[in-house]
């Protein structure tokens, strides 16, 4: 059976929102230092400083691709050309494949264990919408 059978492209959405929802906590626990920062970024990250810029940068790349998935699915009626998500799902299942190699060479257990499986559904799920070619149309 083809996998473009078994992940459609709404279990794909809904899987990119979950995981990303999930994802988006986890980012602000460690901006608010429930979580220890040193679990993030391959344990490379030296100070708070630099803590909060890389985690800044996380939630709002979190926010942006939830909100290309969203208009995707049609979960958001905003106007944007099928093109430009179809590009955006392609260069996310690229950024994603490569996470997937940074986190397999990760310093510590967390991202090699949990966070590689994760990239790596995410780049298969952002292959899925880069390949729909129902997209909601701009009126």
């Amino acid at each position: 059976m083809q996998l473009t059978r078994i992940i459609t492209p709404a279990i794909a959405a809904n899987g990119i929102l979950l995981i990303t929802s999930a994802t988006l906590v986890f980012h602000f626990l460690i901006l608010f230092g429930i979580i220890p920062f040193e679990n993030t970024w391959g344990g490379r990250l030296e100070n708070r400083e630099q803590m909060v810029v890389f985690e800044s940068i996380s939630i709002s790349v979190t926010l942006l691709v939830m909100g290309a998935v969203g208009i995707s699915a049609g979960y958001l009626n905003w106007k944007v050309k099928p093109i430009f998500l179809k590009v955006f799902f392609y260069i996310l299942m690229v950024v994603f494949g490569l996470n997937t190699l940074g986190n397999i060479f990760a310093n510590n257990d967390f991202e090699k264990f949990f966070a590689t499986p994760l990239t790596l559904i995410l780049a298969i799920f952002c292959w899925r919408l880069a390949i729909s070619t129902s997209y909601p149309s701009p009126s």
